[in-house]
């Protein structure tokens, strides 16, 4: 009996030994075997196990979580409603902002204006609504209760949704406008909560290792679903996985594959209003700088191909809203005489702490609202020019919805409305204190003051608005706003630099400018007999001289290099131009512009 069973054994330990054999020499048949074995009821268990439940709002390129998450599921379970963060409005062109020194809350999007006051009562376009929807602030964020919305005539233009039955606990919101990626998951597929957990199965499992790590393969793996197959939206994440959400809610990574990659497919449900160009020609827009008083207009020089001119004629005076006026009638009659579209100009004066007041009061944005289109329709102005500028990096937002709620003002009674702003970069008070993407969504115009590349207090010399400068600068715009809302800036004006020696730091020099129009700049070539040579790099003129103890520099705007610039309206396929200012220019810049902005192209 012994001896059947000594080889029974020698055979069993022999094949054993083949098996391992040809499993370590054979990669692709040991990853085979292996996956085979994680089949078997004894060695393929799953645990599967549940994360805490979380407020989740699915974006364009990701998926974001509320950090106020547990005070809102516990608001959602006393009030049986669920809240959303109304910040998220914005993919829908809607943004908000809480006044909470009237308890008021304003939403305001392509079509509609929304206000909500803490009490629940609720008013659209300036109707007043029965329903009544109760806001919940937390920290700086206004929440609103999602079914109560759903009662307004116009939810449907809000565009966001709450995935419903979600089995996994989440309370997940998206956004009909927003394009999503789908992809169709296999049955069977595994859902782990992150990479981590993901690439831990992957090493257990299907790591190139020469032998079987039977113990390994018994250890039940731990995943959020695994799925019965069907739809799912999908985020590449540039780290070889796929963040999936799934019907039922489940949020979670799977392995990113080719074929996966190769297999996802846009959709989307709804698609926000189309823009349309006010203009039918090029922009070709000039400001008309009004400080003490008016030009007279009998003085006026023509401008061949300006369509627009833009006196800045209004001002923010105070935080409460209220704006100073310099409206010129003759210059009203004038414009019209010659063609001209007026986009009267209203600036902040540059008053960072009064605008700061002024962007956190609702009542005192409706008192600026309502003048500045009272004027428009009392002068018959085309449009209206905003130039906002030195705001605080903490007024972005409030900015950019005071913005909102005057295009949509503007809109009902078909006023064209533009923006002035800096190029992007820069430093926060006057240029990251701008949303250029979104403000070039709610505008008609966005006209980006592609100047002072080298401002007055500069620490060095150089040009106002050298080509790579403006180049880079616009070609950058043109990433993140439709080109066709872009207006190139140009400068009609100069700086005469004088360096010295520093007495203070070795080895530098103490730089201070005046700037100049272009005739005063021509004025100044010829008293100092200067010779321009041209200078490739910033593709301007410059000359240079010693005038006792300063080292005298300037770099030259013409006709010849303002109509190198303005070519960039048809390399980048922009709106037009705009020049600061009129009465700065040479008359050869005005036939020299138009015939680049109006030339055609092939």
């Amino acid at each position: 009996m012994k001896k059947p069973v000594s080889t029974i054994l020698i055979v069993f330990l022999a094949l054993i030994l083949v098996v391992t054999t040809v499993l370590s020499f054979n990669i692709e048949l040991n990853l085979r075997v292996r996956r085979w074995a994680r089949q078997l009821p004894l060695m393929g268990s799953y645990e599967t196990y549940e994360v805490p439940p979380q407020v989740v709002y699915l974006g364009e390129e990701g998926l974001w979580v509320e950090p106020h998450t547990e005070e809102l599921l516990t608001i959602n379970a006393e009030t049986g409603k669920t809240h959303f963060n109304t910040f998220w409005l914005r993919d829908s062109l809607y943004t908000h902002h809480y006044d909470a020194a009237i308890g008021q809350t304003n939403l305001v999007g392509p079509d509609h204006f929304i206000t909500i006051s803490d009490e629940g009562e609720v008013s659209v376009d300036g109707t007043l609504q029965e329903v009544r929807i109760r806001p919940v602030h937390l920290g700086e964020s206004t929440f609103l209760p999602y079914e109560d919305l759903m009662d307004l005539d116009i939810f449907d233009t809000l565009g966001i949704r709450l995935q419903e039955e979600a089995t996994s606990g989440h309370v997940i919101f998206s956004n009909e406008y927003l394009p999503y990626q789908s992809l169709n998951l296999e049955s069977g597929q595994l859902i782990f909560e992150d990479l981590e957990q993901m690439n831990a199965y992957r090493d257990k499992t299907l790591s190139l290792e020469t032998y079987m790590q039977w113990g390994a393969i018994r250890e039940p793996t731990k995943i959020l679903e695994r799925s019965p197959g069907g739809p799912a939206l999908a985020y590449a994440n540039g780290d070889e996985s796929i963040t999936v959400v799934t019907e039922n809610g489940t949020v979670g990574v799977i392995r990113e594959t080719e074929s996966r990659l190769a297999s996802l497919e846009t959709v989307q449900q709804a698609r926000l209003p189309e823009w349309k160009p006010p203009m039918d020609e090029p922009l070709m827009l000039v400001w008309e700088a009004v400080y003490s008083r008016n030009p007279n207009v009998e003085t006026l020089p023509d401008m061949p191909g300006v369509n627009v001119v833009s006196p800045t004629w209004y001002a923010l005076t105070d935080d409460a809203g209220n704006i100073s006026s310099m409206a010129s009638n003759d210059y009203i009659r004038w414009a019209r005489d010659n063609g001209y579209q007026i986009w009267a100009l209203v600036s902040n004066e540059f008053d960072i702490d009064r605008t700061h007041e002024f962007l956190k009061s609702a009542e005192a944005r409706e008192r600026f609202i309502d003048r500045i289109i009272s004027e428009a329709l009392t002068h018959g102005y085309e449009g209206i020019n905003v130039d906002f500028e030195h705001i605080y990096m903490e007024d972005k937002d409030r900015l950019t919805h005071f913005i909102n709620e005057l295009a949509y003002s503007m809109r009902q009674h078909d006023l064209i409305l533009s923006m002035d702003v800096t190029i992007m970069g820069g430093s926060d008070n006057w240029s990251k204190c701008y949303d250029h993407a979104y403000l070039g969504r709610i505008v008609d115009y966005l006209v980006i003051m592609t100047y002072d590349e080298h401002w007055a207090a500069s620490p060095i010399s150089g040009p106002v608005a050298s080509y790579p400068w403006v180049e880079r600068g616009m070609v950058e715009l043109t990433k993140v706003v439709d080109p066709e809302r872009l207006v190139l800036g140009l400068p009609f004006y100069t700086r005469v630099w004088r360096e010295r020696p520093s007495t203070e730091r070795a080895n530098s020099m103490v730089n201070r400018s005046t700037a100049i129009g272009m005739q005063a700049q021509a004025n100044f070539i010829e008293n100092n007999e200067l010779s321009p040579i041209w200078d490739e790099e910033s593709m301007l003129y410059y000359a240079a001289f010693i005038d006792e103890e300063d080292l005298v520099k300037i770099w030259i705007e013409n006709a010849e290099t303002l109509s190198l610039r303005a070519g960039l309206v048809h390399e980048l396929g922009l709106a037009g131009i705009a020049g600061w200012q009129r009465s700065f220019a040479t008359d050869d810049v005005w036939p020299s512009l138009r015939d680049v902005v109006f030339s055609t192209t092939d």
